[in-house]
């Protein structure tokens, strides 16, 4: 490069030479690596999980199952899993929400071509405003980037999935005898042979119908609960009718099986619990399962690595050096100042649009020096826009959990009537009374009840970003108004001398670590309050499926559950986010000087010009950006005379209230 009065020869942005950017990884591509790795970590994870799931997962219909037993144990498995989707999930995102961050920030032709028409562009923050200004490359891959995200948010927290079975039984109605006394019927029942009864009755023979590890002696209210519900849990069931029913229940007075049906709900339909004496049921093990979705986690890998390859895209296939963060810009003004801004030293965020609209000659500004509260920062729209639909987000889930817990939805009473309210349920614990009973169609199919299920996550994300953008407005601002306080060096992408590294994401490690912490807890709520489970149906120790012809049960199969519990964490959660954003945003406050819009491309360009005078400006072999700076006064003012303020090498004085301030 070749300075010409201490300025670059072109404004414009240089590229590196193929093979020095290839041996040379470094600024914002050094940034754009590291999402790399990151994003090809998660990338790895997934692809062994896949290899692991179709080689060891006994997969069927595209469901894998990883355990099969306790419903405590299962519980555990998939509240660990999800906690880790959830960062690895965390992970892959925040790397795309870098690189997209990169991509959509400007060159110094963009910035020098967006002020000559007037508009302004954002610099060290996310953009939308920067869309129509990058360049048809830059904007493609952010489009590719934004849109492989959405199938992630819609389907990652589902990868993992619990299950709970309801049992296919046999009731038997029967006398004390049939528990003592082999045989004792005539074979007329055509639902099940001689021989099946036998086989029934032959588990009870011998004293076994006393244990208690087997059997269970159940009063006849818990038996009718028990076995005229939905879904069954518990094994067959021996009734036992009070004594007067036994003659009128056959046509054998002699006979001690009176009665039998299969499947569910047969309690519910032919006896009441004034009939029944007692019931002995059937103590099963538990078969609560841990399943993954092989469809959901191929979609999951395909979108992730089209994520690698977009990055990689970027790190070998730009060539523009873009202006990432504050100090990149200031370092680019200083070396080629922007006639555009000139004679307006003092230029803020709330006077621009005046400033550049009218057409009369600009005048000399007079200082008001007072702090600023960190709101200021943010523009009155984003802080409308962003507020309102946080709130509006936590009135909806507020409603839904009132509903939930007053109205009852998948909360029912045995005889199949909705109760008025539910007990609290537990994270990641599936039950029959939270189930929702959503009909989205062939329960077997998954990927309806994922995507509402996830349907969630996907807007958090979204209202996610605009509160990150909010603390990343504040606290790049905040970077900004401490160059009026104390001399520092430049934080940059690439940098030398007495500059300084740039944070991740513009945000200080004390702010991006609790941000990004708070991201992972927040979705992680939230793939615990409302989500896909699935119902598996069992006869005789053996899982049955849908097409089985005794599998009457129209419930079995995908249905979505919901934790109350979740549900008031993720609003107690949520609502803390926003009053603590509101709280830091009004309490916390800016040092008087620099004029407020730190992470506005005109503000800082109107900042950067250094009087010829000043000693800076024709010096070829000072590069003024590499030294650290302090911005103030240069050229004094009074309330007649106009002095001016800028960056500087030189001792600078805090500028004066009242005092006017424009120069070039």
């Amino acid at each position: 490069m070749e300075y010409v009065a201490g300025k670059l020869s072109s404004p414009d942005t240089y590229s590196l030479p193929s093979h020095e950017r290839k041996q040379r990884i470094s600024g914002w591509r050094g940034g754009v690596t590291f999402a790399v790795a990151c994003s090809a970590s998660v990338l790895l994870v997934n692809v062994i999980c896949a290899i692991v799931a179709a080689t060891a997962g006994q997969p069927s219909d595209g469901i894998a199952t990883a355990y099969t037993g306790d419903c405590k144990v299962a519980t555990r498995w998939t509240t660990g899993l999800h906690l880790l989707i959830n960062v690895l999930s965390s992970m892959l995102l925040g790397a795309s929400n870098y690189c997209m961050q990169r991509l959509v920030a400007p060159t110094r032709t963009e910035i020098d071509k967006a002020h000559a028409a007037g508009k302004w562009l954002d610099i060290g923050m996310p953009s939308l405003r920067n869309l129509s200004s990058i360049s048809k490359k830059r904007l493609m891959l952010w489009i590719l980037l934004a849109a492989s995200s959405i199938p992630l948010h819609l389907f990652y927290n589902s990868v993992v999935f619990g299950t709970v079975a309801t049992n296919y039984v046999d009731i038997l109605v029967v006398t004390p005898r049939f528990f003592t006394t082999s045989g004792g019927w005539k074979n007329d029942y055509r639902d099940l042979s001689h021989d099946y009864y036998q086989h029934i009755q032959d588990s009870l023979l011998g004293g076994r119908y006393l244990d208690r590890s087997v059997f269970e002696n159940v009063t006849a209210e818990e038996c009718f609960a028990r076995y005229s519900a939905s879904f069954i849990t518990s094994g067959n069931c021996f009734a036992v009718p009070t004594p007067d029913r036994w003659q009128s229940s056959s046509s054998d007075p002699n006979s001690s099986l009176l009665g039998t049906d299969q499947g569910v709900g047969y309690l519910g339909g032919r006896l009441d619990p004034t009939t029944l004496s007692y019931c002995l049921s059937e103590i099963l093990p538990e078969r609560c399962q841990v399943q993954l979705s092989q469809t959901i986690l191929y979609i999951v890998i395909a979108f992730n690595f089209l994520k690698v390859v977009l990055m990689i895209s970027m790190v070998w296939r730009l060539n523009d050096e873009t202006i990432v963060t504050v100090g990149d810009a200031i370092r680019s003004f200083l070396q080629s100042a922007d006639d555009s801004t000139r004679n307006c030293c003092l230029m803020s965020r709330s006077t621009i649009d005046k400033i550049w609209k009218t057409t009369e000659p600009r005048h000399a500004q007079r200082y008001h020096g007072k702090t600023q509260p960190w709101f200021k920062a943010v523009s009155g729209r984003r802080w409308g826009l962003s507020l309102s639909l946080y709130i509006a987000t936590i009135i909806t889930a507020i409603y839904l959990l009132v509903r939930v817990r007053t109205r009852g939805w998948g909360c029912t009473e045995a005889d199949g009537y909705t109760k008025k309210s539910c007990s609290l349920n537990t994270f990641d614990h599936i039950d029959f009374d939270h189930l929702l009973h959503v009909q989205l169609g062939d329960r077997a199919n998954v990927i309806p009840y994922v995507l509402l299920a996830n349907l969630p996550q996907a807007i958090v994300s979204v209202l996610y970003l605009s509160y990150n953008g909010i603390f990343t407005c504040m606290l790049a601002n905040r970077e900004w108004a401490r160059y009026a306080v104390k001399r520092a060096g430049l934080r940059v992408t690439t940098p030398s001398a007495s500059q300084r590294s740039t944070y991740f994401l513009s945000l200080p490690y004390t702010y991006s670590v609790p941000l990004l912490l708070t991201s992972i807890l927040l979705h992680w709520f939230i793939s615990q309050s409302i989500f896909m489970a699935r119902i598996t149906m069992w006869q005789q120790g053996v899982q049955i499926t849908e097409d089985n012809p005794f599998s009457n049960n129209k419930d079995a199969g995908s249905d979505l559950a919901f934790s109350d519990a979740a549900l008031i964490a993720s609003i107690a959660w949520g609502a803390f986010l926003v009053i603590a954003c509101v709280l830091v945003a009004g309490v916390c406050t800016y040092s008087k000087g620099l004029p407020i819009g730190g992470t506005n491309s005109a503000v800082i360009s109107a900042a950067c010009h250094v009087p010829s005078g000043d000693g800076m400006e024709g010096r070829p072999d000072d590069n003024i950006s590499e030294i650290p700076l302090q911005w103030g006064v240069t050229i004094e003012g009074t309330a007649e005379k106009v002095g001016h303020c800028c960056f500087s090498d030189q001792q600078v004085k805090e500028p004066e209230e009242g005092c006017l301030y424009a120069g070039s």
